[in-house]
């Protein structure tokens, strides 16, 4: 049964194992042998200048995924396609990152790419579990200890497994399964310790699957070099 009714999310996160096959790899490690400083060279910054991330007026995020009315009200917007959208706002030592999914659009497995210049590639990892490793220099990526999110958390993506047994012994289908027992979601909201990345600077980057309708695909954000967020 279990089978079964993952395959879907199976399907979605085969989107993020293929980016490494298809021209479109995560962002580099540092090349082995150069100094840490060379690990992002500003060519690699994505075009259009620094992103300004504002602070917040106070109002708690709820790392829910549900994107409460009044919590965003105070972050800043980016469009990353016509039914994805990026807010970033801190407060008081906190970063809040969201990724919400407009109309009917569902954000599934994602990664979030961190870093400052100089410093290591940091991959937050978001799926049913919550999982975070450091990008090495050099060869295969170690698997990820899920559990541990250090200075960070996000909403994992629950379902009602009980329900969905039921479902899958009246013979529905996984992906009609998958959505009768999704407890509400409407994206991914990430909060982040400054202190993590210490200083003005971070460097960013966005890859989360996403379903429109029955049509799975993939956002790139920024689709080359790096999102330079600066604090204030």
């Amino acid at each position: 049964m279990r089978k079964r009714f993952t395959s879907i999310l199976i399907m979605m996160m085969s989107v993020i194992s293929s980016r490494e096959g298809n021209g479109q790899p995560p962002p580099p490690p540092p090349p082995t042998g150069h100094a840490q400083s060379t690990l992002i060279p500003t060519s690699r910054l994505a075009a259009g200048g620094p992103v300004s991330v504002p602070d917040g007026s106070g109002v708690p995020v709820i790392t829910d995924g549900l994107f409460t009315p009044g919590e965003w009200d105070d972050a800043l917007r980016v469009s990353l396609s016509e039914t994805v959208e990026l807010r970033l706002k801190h407060f008081r030592g906190v970063v809040f990152i969201g990724i919400r999914g407009l109309g009917n659009t569902t954000i599934g497995p994602s990664e979030l790419f961190l870093a400052v210049p100089g410093g290591p590639v940091h991959k937050l990892h978001v799926s049913a579990q919550l999982g975070e490793i450091v990008v090495p220099p050099s060869g295969a990526e170690p698997p990820y200890r899920f559990g541990l999110t250090t200075d960070w958390y996000a909403n994992e993506q629950r379902r009602d497994m009980k329900e969905a047994g039921r479902l899958e012994k009246e013979g529905k289908d996984p992906l009609s399964i998958i959505r009768a027992t999704s407890y509400p979601s409407e994206g991914i909201e990430f909060a982040i310790r400054r202190s993590k990345f210490p200083g003005q600077r971070w460097l960013m980057r966005i890859g989360a699957s996403v379903l429109t309708g029955d049509k799975p695909g993939w956002i790139d954000h920024p689709k080359d070099g790096w999102l330079e967020l600066h604090f204030h």
